[in-house]
């Protein structure tokens, strides 16, 4: 068994991650040994969404606004 030195916002996130009876240890494994997930597993998931709606419109709301800037 080893000591390790973590930050207090470290600490809390790990906390709030942490599942019934799952020790830090347990958490820290599990996110370290975590399955990488392609980004094309998640393609067109947002299809139908209201949350992609919204960030299509911010997006386009900050492109006009920024047009209009002179370097």
């Amino acid at each position: 068994m080893k000591n390790v030195t973590i930050s207090d916002e470290l600490y809390e996130n790990l906390a709030l991650m942490k599942q019934p009876g799952e020790s830090f240890s347990d958490v820290i494994n599990r996110l370290v040994h975590r399955r990488k997930v392609k980004l094309k597993t998640f393609y067109g998931s947002l299809r139908e969404s209201k949350f992609l709606d919204e960030l299509e419109s911010e997006v386009e709301r900050v492109r006009k606004e920024s047009r209009g800037r002179e370097f």
